[in-house]
């Protein structure tokens, strides 16, 4: 049976497709598109325009989830609608244009989908989790397995860009009063010094960009098995998002989507690598929805689902895989809705 999560994010959309089976769960297809939120924003509200971009990209996806017959697909958002005052308002727009309801992520939920996502890393040395989103940042111990454990962070790259950057690209200032404010919040979370971690992982969006600018920079290859960055070579790409004359080319040429984020996530990395004291790091292709579609097929998590077959967005009952199937063929009533499990 194949099953989608759509994931809304502050700077994108993004969706996973998977097939799953009794034995296993494989993704079969990816797809992101450009999304900033943030520029339709009025105040502190999603702006109606704002709103019609939103259910527009999310129908073009769920087109794509129909033309590879996806059963049941979810539509989660993390900390992209976490702070609009009019959320509400905006998940009955979006039920109503597709029929999705937005499954909402806190901030400890999204770091312990990473984790799931991402265990396969445990055996490395000493291993710690980044997540630097738009509006949030995650930080998880790979050695611990509570969900207490993750460190979720109120502020992300976007937060640092508006607070800090008064046009596209840092200033030499700028950039030392970002330092000085992430310093502050990871010693105030009493984050971990030298000696705990060896090894970072990055996921997410952005870590995803830094690692093609990486290449780019650095003119090494990509390695589909285990993407890697070395660190030396990191601290002289930093020194050039911040302060080379190529700067801009250089994002643009690579992730042009990610310019008013990446500054700020490399002045980031760098303290936390430095803080750390890591002597590996790689970069994962995993993160917030393939944990949370892991959660969900476990029944770990609970996540309202449309199923695409029928064109019912919900239900009210709780149902397993083998119910699902016993119910096939049968006629619905359009005005049930499906909480959707696998147990």
């Amino acid at each position: 049976m194949l099953y989608s999560v759509i994931d809304i994010s502050s700077s994108s959309l993004s969706m996973i497709i998977a097939d799953h089976s009794s034995e296993k769960t494989e993704i079969i297809f990816k797809d992101r598109t450009s999304l900033s939120l943030i520029h339709y924003l009025e105040g502190k509200k999603l702006s109606e325009r704002g709103q019609d971009k939103l259910t527009d990209f999310l129908k073009a996806m769920l087109d794509k989830c129909r033309r590879f017959n996806v059963k049941y697909c979810y539509l989660i958002s993390t900390a992209a609608l976490r702070y609009i005052q009019n959320y509400a308002e905006v998940n009955q727009k979006v039920f109503e244009k597709t029929g999705l309801t937005v499954n909402f992520i806190d901030g400890k939920t999204e770091a312990f989908c990473d984790y799931i996502a991402n265990q396969y890393y445990s055996s490395y040395e000493k291993p710690v989790l980044i997540d630097l989103g738009g509006k949030s940042l995650e930080i998880c111990d790979l050695s611990k397995t509570d969900k207490e454990d993750m460190v979720c962070f109120d502020f992300g790259l976007l937060d640092l860009h508006r607070k800090f950057i008064r046009q596209i690209q840092p200033t030499e200032k700028e950039v030392k009063d970002i330092k000085k404010f992430v310093v502050e919040k990871f010693n105030d979370a009493e984050l971990p010094k030298q000696d705990v971690f060896k090894t970072a992982v990055m996921v997410g969006a952005t870590s995803r960009a830094i690692y093609d600018i990486y290449l780019d920079f650095t003119e090494e290859k990509d390695n589909a098995d285990v993407k890697t960055i070395k660190y030396k070579k990191f601290k002289k790409l930093v020194y050039c998002l911040l302060y080379g004359s190529e700067r801009s080319n250089l994002i643009l040429n690579n992730a042009p989507e990610k310019l008013y984020l990446i500054a700020s996530a490399a002045i980031t990395l760098k303290v936390l690598f430095k803080r750390f004291d890591v002597d590996s790091i790689v970069v994962s292709d995993r993160g917030v929805k393939e944990g949370y579609l892991q959660l969900v097929l476990e029944g770990k998590e609970v996540g309202i689902a449309c199923d695409l077959e029928s064109e019912l967005p919900h239900s009210d009952e709780h149902i397993s895989e083998q119910s699902i199937q016993k119910n096939k063929g049968k006629k619905k009533n359009k005005s049930e809705n499906t909480k959707v499990s696998d147990k």
